[in-house]
């Protein structure tokens, strides 16, 4: 296995100073890297530390087994958790500094046959958001998403799974509507970027102080606009189309496998249909696929098969790109990552039909003759443009028939 974490620990016994300086450099070494989550993961051979990267675990380090419990133990240490503890879950967390900001990390601990497995989140905040134009829509995707965002009132639902890129979409609309009369609160899990002339409310579940707590407290704060990290429960739910109904303009994730289902996943929570056809005003949902590295990034011509891939979404096949490998992406040829979406906005043909409830797939194809596109469509376009490959694009397709 190729070290991407250069270490070398002393033989024999080993003290609390070289630990140390491992798990410093550990992590130094995934913020630089742009990962999401770093997993030390025990063996019966060895121990094995691997980081997300762009959404797929690169190995970084192998060392032998006797050395995971100082790892662990040093972790758990500097993240709160009970070290004597070594057979039930526990939850921690830790920050630290790289290159003059601040980078929080939520550990996770779970026990397995070969002892504790510890996975460490990234969270760096301080990070800069992403232009709303660099997300990956199309240009008639940017205007629509636009238009949504620039009611007064409603409701927005961004839908995807976890790691999906729907924070980063919605912070990057706030940068947009955070204007200087306005009131814009955000309520999150965790505070995943800071955002300058906003209030950020984390939320603490230990507490009491779970999001439909926060979200009954903010509306008597005199907001204009509320974002609510993620609608989990039908009372922040309910809370959400209320505080739409009422003059707010909400934002919200959800757990949803596209933007149809977003809307059927509040039906679900017992939301009244007509409540929620008066409060809607679109969905977003997205996946996140790898962009072609740009330092080794090269134009090709399309394989047979390839352009008929292109040809039966109507998508040309002469800006075809793919990465021939380099340091900057670890010979890859993909760095950093684009998001895919799917965007539904509301119009009052949409919203009289969804008030009777109509079967989803019905929903879905009423939704496609208002305009809205297939993310499978999506990724082939950024495809086509160059931005990823065709066989990265057909990932996600098949990703999503998993699902």
């Amino acid at each position: 296995m190729t070290q991407v974490l250069e270490f070398r620990l002393p033989e024999g016994e080993i003290d609390e100073a070289p630990i140390s300086a491992l798990v410093q450099k550990l992590v130094e070494q995934a913020v630089a890297d742009r990962a999401s989550d770093i997993h030390l993961e025990p063996y019966q051979d060895k121990f094995l530390i691997r980081a997300r990267i762009d959404g797929r675990l690169t190995d970084y380090a192998e060392f032998a087994p006797r050395i995971a419990p100082a790892i662990i133990s040093r972790i758990k240490v500097i993240s709160q958790m009970n070290i004597v503890e070594r057979r039930r879950p526990q939850d921690g967390q830790f920050t630290t500094q790289y290159e003059g900001r601040q980078v929080d990390i939520r550990v996770s601990s779970v026990a397995t046959i070969n002892g504790e497995k510890i996975v460490l989140r990234l969270l760096d905040s301080n990070r800069p958001t992403v232009e709303l134009s660099d997300l990956g829509m199309s240009a008639s995707q940017l205007k629509t998403f636009e238009r949504m965002f620039s009611n007064n009132n409603g409701l927005i639902l961004v839908a995807g799974p976890t790691g999906s890129g729907k924070s980063t979409t919605l912070h990057s609309a706030l940068k947009i509507v955070a204007v200087d009369y306005k009131n814009v609160v955000t309520i999150e899990d965790p505070v995943e970027y800071i955002v300058p002339g906003i209030t950020q409310i984390p939320v603490h579940d230990a507490n009491d102080a779970g999001f439909a707590v926060q979200l009954r407290a903010v509306i008597r704060q005199d907001p204009d606009i509320i974002m609510v990290g993620e609608t989990r429960d039908v009372e922040t739910a309910r809370i959400s189309v209320q505080a739409a109904l009422t003059g707010h303009l909400v934002f919200s994730t959800i757990h949803a496998t596209d933007a149809v289902g977003a809307i059927y996943r509040l039906l679900q929570m017992d939301i009244e249909a007509h409540l929620l056809a008066s409060a809607f005003r679109g969905a977003i949902s997205q996946r996140l696929i790898r962009r072609v590295c740009q330092e080794c990034a090269t134009e090709y011509k399309a394989t047979a098969a390839e352009k008929q891939i292109l040809k039966l979404q109507g998508l040309p096949s002469d800006g075809l790109k793919h990465g021939a490998g380099c340091d900057a992406c670890r010979g890859t040829g993909y760095r950093e990552r684009v998001a895919a979406f799917q965007i539904l906005e509301s119009n009052e043909f949409l919203s009289s039909f969804m008030v009777t409830r109509p079967e989803p797939t019905l929903f879905r194809e009423h939704a496609i003759e208002a305009g809205m596109t297939s993310m499978e469509y999506e990724a082939l376009r950024l495809a086509s443009e160059g931005i990823t490959t065709i066989e990265e694009a057909l990932t996600l397709a098949v990703a999503r028939d998993i699902a």
